[in-house]
C-alpha cells in the first residue's frame, strides 16, 4: 500500500468518526443508548440483533457507506443490550414489540419524524412493530436477514447453538468485543428458549407476524442467498401490500456489513423511488437527493 492510500484510508476514518456522535438519553422508563450519524433530511432508525449493539451490528465501516450529507442515522441499542444497561435484558416473546416503544419515543424526542425504520435479524422484527405503532411516524421499512416465522428445521437449529461454550472462538469474536462471555451465554440461551416457545406454542409464528398485513408504507426485504438462518421471504412478503424484495447473491446474515455499500445503494434507492402514502401530503420527511 503506496503512501496516497494510506493517506485517503486515514481522511475517510476521520470523516467517519467526526460524524457518528455517542449519546444517552431517559426514554419512557430507562435510559436508552444510541449512536447519531450524519445530517441529512432523511431519517433512518437502524435497529440491532438478536444479542447485538449497533457498535457491533451497525460499525462505522458500514455507517460511512452513507452519505452524512444525505441522512441522519440513528443506531439505537434496545432495553438490555450494549449501552441500554443496566438491567440486562430480559427475552420474551413479547420484547420486540415492548422494544418499539422505546424506538417510536426516541426518533419523536429527537424530532426526527417521520423516519425510515431498519432492523436487522431480531431487529426486524421490532421494526415491523415500530411500523405497526409509529404508524405515520414511519415512512417505509427495511427488513434485513429477518424472518417473522420458525419451522422445525430454524427451531432445531437453534436448540444446536444454545450453548454458547460449543461455539468456535471465531463465532463468539465479535460478541465477546462487547459482551462478557456470562453475558453471551445467558443472553443466548434465552433468546434460543423463545424461539423453542414460538415454534412450540405459537405455531411458528412470532408476534411480528400477525403486523405485517395492517402495515401500509413500502417495505423493502433483503436477505442473502447464502442465509441460512432467513425462511423464504414470500412468506413475509405474501402478506404486505406494498413489499419489494432484494436478494445479494453472495450475502449472507451479515451482508450489510460485508457488502456495505451495495446495502447503502439499495437502501437510499428504495427510499428514493417509493412515496410512502401515510406522509405523502405532509411537509419535510424523507428526501434523498
Amino acid at each position: 500500500m503506496n503512501g496516497e492510500n494510506i493517506q485517503n484510508e486515514t481522511e475517510t476514518k476521520t470523516i467517519c468518526e467526526s460524524q457518528i456522535s455517542e449519546h444517552k438519553m431517559n426514554i419512557l422508563d430507562r435510559e436508552i443508548g444510541y449512536c447519531r450519524y450524519g445530517k441529512g433530511q432523511t431519517n433512518f432508525l437502524f435497529i440491532c440483533g438478536g444479542v447485538g449493539c449497533y457498535k457491533k451490528d451497525y460499525p462505522e465501516s458500514m455507517l460511512s457507506a452513507y452519505d452524512p450529507e444525505a441522512v441522519t442515522i440513528i443506531c439505537i441499542d434496545p432495553p438490555g443490550y450494549g449501552t441500554s444497561r443496566p438491567p440486562d435484558r430480559k427475552q420474551e416473546i413479547n420484547r420486540c414489540k415492548k422494544d418499539a416503544g422505546y424506538c417510536t419515543k426516541l426518533m419523536e424526542t429527537l424530532e426526527l419524524t417521520p423516519f425510515v425504520v431498519l432492523g436487522w435479524s431480531e431487529g426486524g422484527r421490532t421494526a415491523i412493530h415500530v411500523g405497526g405503532q409509529g404508524k405515520t411516524l414511519v415512512s417505509h421499512i427495511i427488513l434485513l436477514s429477518t424472518s417473522t416465522q420458525v419451522d422445525f428445521r430454524g427451531d432445531m437449529a437453534f436448540k444446536g447453538m444454545r450453548n454458547t461454550t460449543h461455539w468456535l472462538p471465531t463465532a463468539k469474536e465479535s460478541y465477546l468485543q462487547h459482551y462478557s462471555e456470562e453475558f453471551l451465554r445467558e443472553q443466548w440461551a434465552a433468546l434460543c428458549d423463545v424461539v423453542a416457545i414460538v415454534y412450540r406454542d405459537l405455531g411458528g409464528r412470532f408476534p411480528s407476524d400477525q403486523v405485517l398485513s395492517s402495515l401500509k408504507m413500502p417495505v423493502l426485504i433483503i436477505y442473502g442467498a447464502l442465509d441460512r438462518f432467513v425462511l423464504d421471504p414470500k412468506l413475509m412478503s405474501n402478506k404486505i401490500k406494498n413489499a419489494r424484495v432484494e436478494v445479494h447473491a453472495r450475502g449472507g446474515h451479515d451482508l450489510h456489513i460485508k457488502h456495505s455499500r451495495w446495502f447503502a445503494q439499495i437502501t437510499t434507492n428504495f427510499v428514493k423511488e417509493t412515496i410512502s402514502p401515510l406522509i405523502a401530503n405532509k411537509n419535510g420527511g424523507v428526501k434523498i437527493k
